[in-house]
């Protein structure tokens, strides 16, 4: 059976994530997509408040970084937070924000896995999407985690 490097980071994500216990969010609720949807279908069994984590654009790499045997691979994973707020100005507010600078520390500087990702630096995206919230009445915020794998060539 394939492995993927990409999936495993994904799931190490999702781990990470459900350890950090955020208060009023159900382990369950944080969860892996493969484009980061909301969609009734694409979302946990309790729906909101969730969190995404998804791959973000393409990989990239590097051809100054790495070994003479090994390549330094940047894979993007984007970590979004969801929560349906009904267009309410304070509802959750404070609890999201901390969720997200809760995950931003979480991971920043951090190595997600010895065997997986030696570093990951979070690029901060919009700290509210306005488009969701006025839109849809859907609380969205959300970050990328730039994990850097170290990989054998061939």
């Amino acid at each position: 059976m394939l492995t993927s490097i990409l999936f495993d980071i994904l799931d190490a994500v999702r781990a990470g994530i459900q350890t950090l216990a955020l208060p009023g969010l159900a382990a369950a609720n944080v969860v892996v997509q493969k484009v980061p949807g909301d969609r009734a279908q694409d979302l946990p069994a309790l729906q909101f408040p969730c969190v995404l984590i998804a791959p973000h654009g393409s990989e990239t790499t590097d051809p100054l970084a790495g070994t003479n045997l090994r390549d330094d691979v940047v894979y993007p994973v984007r970590v979004t937070i969801l929560a349906a707020d009904g267009g309410d100005q304070q509802f959750g507010f404070r609890q999201y924000l901390g969720w997200r600078e809760t995950i931003r520390r979480a991971f920043h500087n951090q190595r997600l896995d010895a065997d997986l990702c030696f570093n990951v630096q979070v690029q901060p995206l919009a700290i509210v999407d306005k488009s969701a919230w006025s839109d849809r009445q859907l609380f969205a915020s959300a970050v990328v985690l730039n994990c850097f794998s170290r990989e054998a060539r061939g």
